[in-house]
């Protein structure tokens, strides 16, 4: 398992050495020290915690030049497209189940709620009155004296 020390996890996510560190006294990360004494950093820890430094803007700029190349022939689609098209009918078979199962759930609360009511009403008819009589007698805020 590769780990991380606070130098190597601080280049990773662009932060200074002494967040990670202020990171990790306040139990927001979990880390692990060695025989040394030195930090050892699970990537995916830091990563939860931090997120990965943005790349290189020069990687950044080959990868934007990439996506705005034309396909290659007349007006043939990029490869990418079919799989767009199949990935957009999966979501929109997903959405339209989404739908179904919301009306369902919508129809079923409605039942509940007319069930709800009608037991209410029920509970209201079959409700006792309340007792006609003499008020219990009062007793003192002293525990050892007389009731009043």
């Amino acid at each position: 398992m590769t780990t991380l020390s606070l130098r190597e996890a601080a280049e990773q996510t662009g932060v200074s050495k002494s967040t990670i560190f202020r990171a990790i006294q306040a139990g927001r990360m979990s880390a692990q020290r060695d025989d040394d004494r030195n930090f050892k950093i699970d990537p995916a820890e830091l990563f939860r915690a931090y997120p990965p430094k943005a790349p290189d803007s020069d990687v950044a700029r080959d990868v934007a030049e990439q996506a705005a190349t034309p396909p290659v022939g007349q007006g043939a689609p990029a490869p990418a497209t079919d799989e767009l098209r199949v990935r957009n009918a999966q979501l929109e078979s997903e959405i339209n189940a989404l739908k179904t199962i919301l009306e369902n759930e919508k129809q079923r609360a409605e039942e509940l709620r007319e069930d709800r009511d009608r037991w209410a009403k029920q509970a209201e008819r079959l409700a006792l009155p309340a007792p006609v009589g003499a008020p219990a007698p009062r007793r003192g805020w002293w525990p050892f004296g007389k009731a009043s």
